[in-house]
């Protein structure tokens, strides 16, 4: 990974793209009530985020990806998926529009970056770590600069915990007139949205 002031100059001028469809969400149920809150990668951190330093909301491009990611389900040794005891949670699909994605999956795009596939997804060094320490990891410092450029709403990153998916990060606070996220129910019982609120030419 470049350094950061390099991320930045990079950052100014590197081409965006769409997203629009579905992605998924596995919550523990205790986040019923405020289903689209990103308050625990908040406070917690994750990969492209330091915790206390952003608001990242976590999405995968499929409900296996979600499950994945969030260690529910796990690949045995003889390539068996297998689940674990959990508390109760919610997994909700997600209908998205988004305008402004950084797409991290494209490997030319990463080497422009000065990164690749193997170091987005590796766990070395290791974020618990480096956080208890007040250091961050190298993803979390592409995660940091992506959210203060403010032009760019969303990460489309490869996935960590399955080789076949990819993770949609977005940022709630970041969002352009246009861009939307909400909860598909068609019964209409858990209902939440995020809509752009900020003008699209504060992308440029």
């Amino acid at each position: 990974m470049y350094s950061i002031e390099r991320l930045k100059a990079i950052l100014n001028t590197t081409p965006l793209v769409t997203y629009s469809g579905y992605t998924y969400r596995v919550i523990e149920g205790r986040w019923r009530n405020d289903p689209l809150s990103a308050i625990g990668a908040l406070q917690g951190g994750g990969r492209y985020n330091a915790p206390g330093a952003f608001s990242l909301l976590y999405t995968a491009n499929s409900r296996i990806t979600a499950f994945k990611e969030t260690q529910a389900l796990f690949d045995t040794e003889d390539g068996q998926l297998h689940d674990v005891p959990r508390n109760p949670e919610l997994v909700l699909t997600l209908e998205i529009a988004l305008l402004c994605v950084l797409d991290l999956t494209d490997p030319d795009l990463s080497a422009t970056l000065g990164t690749s596939r193997e170091e987005l997804v590796s766990t070395t060094p290791s974020r618990f770590i480096l956080n208890s320490q007040g250091k961050t990891t190298p993803t979390q410092d592409l995660g940091a600069v992506c959210y203060l450029s403010q032009r760019i709403s969303a990460l489309k990153v490869p996935s960590a915990a399955h080789s076949d998916g990819f993770c949609l990060d977005i940022f709630p606070d970041r969002l352009f007139v246009g861009e939307r996220l909400a909860i598909r129910d068609e019964q209409r019982r858990l209902r939440d949205e995020i809509e752009g609120k900020r003008p699209a030419h504060e992308s440029n």
